[in-house]
């Protein structure tokens, strides 16, 4: 210890330094060190929540953006469906369509040939009655002048039995 006082070192008052740099080591730790710590740990956790947050975030985005790209191709998908049915239910009317108007033509067509059967019918009649008319005017003369009077008669009635039953006919 002599050693020691010789060199000048006052050993009280080392241990006096030590006591307080342990006390202010203490005080600095309870109310320096101990806040700062706790404080920078909490804004390194905060960090690290928004780093992880943020992470969440893009992963969600993406997932979002592949979402809505098949979304669109849904639509796009359902959108020729519907374009695709569009056309063949339009197929189907145009086809109806000219079903019916074919059908009409044959209903016209049909009714046209009817009236037209029956103006020839009547035709024929008229020309028939005309003809049988002109045949027995015809015959009155032939057979007023080439024959006598009770066989001109007898023919006369013969031919207006045929002329009449030929008209029935």
């Amino acid at each position: 210890m002599e050693l020691i006082t010789k060199l000048g070192i006052d050993v009280k008052l080392i241990l006096a330094q030590i006591v307080n740099f342990v006390i202010i080591l203490i005080v600095l730790k309870k109310f320096a060190y101990g806040p700062i710590l706790a404080l920078l740990d909490k804004r390194k956790k905060m960090i690290e929540k928004n780093v992880e947050d943020t992470r969440k975030i893009e992963e969600r985005m993406v997932k979002m953006e592949e979402e809505k790209k098949q979304v669109i191709a849904d639509a796009g998908k359902k959108a020729m469906e519907i374009i695709e049915k569009a056309k063949a239910e339009g197929q189907i009317e145009r086809e109806q369509a000219l079903v019916n108007a074919k059908r009409e033509i044959s209903a016209l067509a049909e009714r046209y040939r009817a009236q037209l059967k029956a103006e020839e019918s009547k035709m024929l009649k008229d020309v028939k009655e005309e003809v049988s008319t002109l045949i027995v005017a015809v015959c009155e003369k032939i057979l007023k002048k080439d024959f006598e009077k009770a066989d001109q008669k007898r023919l006369e009635e013969a031919i207006r039995k045929e002329i009449v039953s030929s008209k029935l006919e």
